[in-house]
């Protein structure tokens, strides 16, 4: 039986992503206290046998010898891979220490630029070899990730005519998969924000404004937080007027995309170059190509 062992952090697709890709018979999530929900919401989502198992945050030894207790009375016959990903770095030494002592191998989860990449590594000897790097294909879908980090929410539809219209270019568009609205986390009513977007395995999230001010940038940040969407999510400020300089400052402090669609602001109507500048920028941002002749903005 093959298990693979996660470290739970506060950010969980990185526990996720491997393990659909990988596809253990069971999986282990190793959390703490603090990051118990985490676990929990991951158990619902991924795809084989889950088990947790609750650890301290900081004290190694008392990780190593709670885990590897935890392991060898429930799966003595059994191959461990670790995921060295989440936790804390105590957590993650420890469960080094234990992948040595076993022979296991690990990898390790990445986001660079907008490709998910997983690390493999396995033992030499004494050495501790990288053997591959693997980019991820696409293994979840919005609401995976919505349940993932929020574990229940609502959607609603655009609330005026700028949010439509965004809404019906982003919709319209092949390289993206799925276009969300109106999303609201159950319970954290106040946190709505305006659309949510899938490429692949990126997501962003956006706030759509006739005039694009501070406070559609304290709600993207408000949603982007660890214990919400998460810090892996980009943002997006799209604004029918432009945007002030404090705020377009205020906004790359933050690494908030602002889009300008003045045509809306100008005519009530999104143009064909507005349209184009809002694919390009949502689709480059989260991974794809530039607006093409295979990626024409509805009219």
């Amino acid at each position: 039986m093959n298990v693979m062992i996660s470290l739970v952090g506060e950010q969980p697709a990185p526990n996720l992503l491997p393990t659909r890709h990988l596809k253990p018979d069971i999986a282990v999530l190793v959390c703490t206290d603090r990051t118990r929900r985490v676990a929990e919401n991951l158990k619902s989502l991924l795809k084989c046998r889950c088990e947790m198992c609750l650890v301290h945050p900081y004290s190694i030894h008392e990780i190593q010898e709670k885990l590897s207790s935890f392991l060898e009375s429930r799966f003595p016959e059994s191959s461990f891979i670790f995921n060295l990903t989440g936790g804390t770095k105590p957590m993650a030494l420890a469960a080094f220490q234990l992948a040595k002592r076993y022979g296991s191998p690990s990898v390790y989860f990445q986001t660079e630029g907008n490709r998910s990449l997983l690390y493999q590594y396995a033992f030499e000897g004494a050495k501790f070899a990288l053997k591959a790097v693997e980019g991820l294909p696409t293994t979840i879908s919005l609401d995976d990730y919505l349940r993932m980090y929020l574990g229940t929410y609502t959607c609603g539809e655009p609330r005026n005519d700028f949010e439509r219209q965004v809404v019906e270019v982003l919709r319209s568009t092949p390289e993206i998969d799925e276009v969300f609205t109106s999303l609201r986390p159950q319970g954290m009513e106040a946190l709505e924000v305006d659309f949510i977007v899938r490429c692949g395995n990126q997501v962003g999230i956006g706030e759509v404004k006739v005039k694009g001010k501070k406070d559609g940038i304290d709600q993207l940040n408000a949603v982007a937080e660890q214990r919400y969407l998460g810090t892996y999510v980009k943002k997006f400020l799209i604004s029918g007027k432009p945007v002030h300089p404090n705020n377009k400052n205020l906004a790359k402090a933050y690494k908030i995309r602002i889009i300008e669609l003045l045509s809306f602001g100008e005519t009530s109507e999104l143009n064909t170059d507005d349209k184009c500048k809002l694919i390009d920028t949502v689709i480059r941002s989260l991974g794809g190509p530039r607006c093409s002749s295979s990626t024409s903005p509805i009219h």
